[in-house]
């Protein structure tokens, strides 16, 4: 979200003080078959050197609200419609789950001028299937962005366990010594001694 108390840059505010100009979302999104650059109007638009897509009336853009909890999270949808059902099964079986996200607002003037703000950043969320053919308002996808705090309020899936780490990297074994740990009996502040223990790989 753009600092200040208003949402918008100074550039941006510039640009609509003008009176004439056009304005756009725009967005990035890192799906696994690679990155996926669009805006909701007509075209191509070039901003920073990357070229955007133009998806008219076939995209659209959620309201995104945020409570005045700083602890509650953020999210918006960005909707694709009109899509052949071929896309949408391989977006399904691909999935984009935690894959990056970015959404922005976009001024231009006549003389071709723009400012951009970016007004969300995080990551993308389950992506949500519509099948009702191939026109406008037909198949459609739904992918949700979501902020850093909607995944902090979610309960992992990964555990500080051998095994669960050496699934996700398979030469580490940093956690070898947890589940002897774990049963490890320690007398505190006593002579007694705990156990021999031993190093198992």
């Amino acid at each position: 979200m753009a600092t200040g108390v208003f949402p918008f840059s100074q550039t941006v505010v510039d640009i609509i003080a003008k009176g004439n100009f056009m304005a756009v979302y725009a967005c990035q999104l890192d799906f696994p078959d690679g990155m996926v650059f669009a805006h909701t109007g007509t075209g191509d638009l070039v901003i920073d050197g990357i070229t955007y897509q133009g998806v008219g009336s076939f995209g659209a853009v959620g309201q995104s609200q945020e409570s005045s909890n700083s602890g509650s999270p953020m999210s918006v949808d960005l909707t694709l419609n009109g899509l052949d059902a071929q896309i949408i099964t391989e977006t399904s079986l691909k999935g984009c789950r935690g894959r990056n996200g970015k959404l922005m607002f976009v001024v231009f003037d006549q003389d071709g001028s723009y400012a951009a703000d970016i007004l969300f950043s995080g990551r993308m969320d389950a992506a949500k299937f519509s099948y009702a053919g191939n026109g406008e308002e037909g198949n459609s996808i739904t992918v949700p962005l979501i902020d850093r705090m909607a995944e902090w309020n979610r309960t992992g899936t990964e555990r500080w366990t051998d095994e669960n780490h050496r699934a996700r990297r398979q030469d580490d074994r940093f956690f070898f010594a947890i589940a002897q740990i774990a049963d490890w009996p320690i007398y505190w502040g006593a002579s007694k001694d705990a156990p021999k223990f031993t190093y198992e790989t």
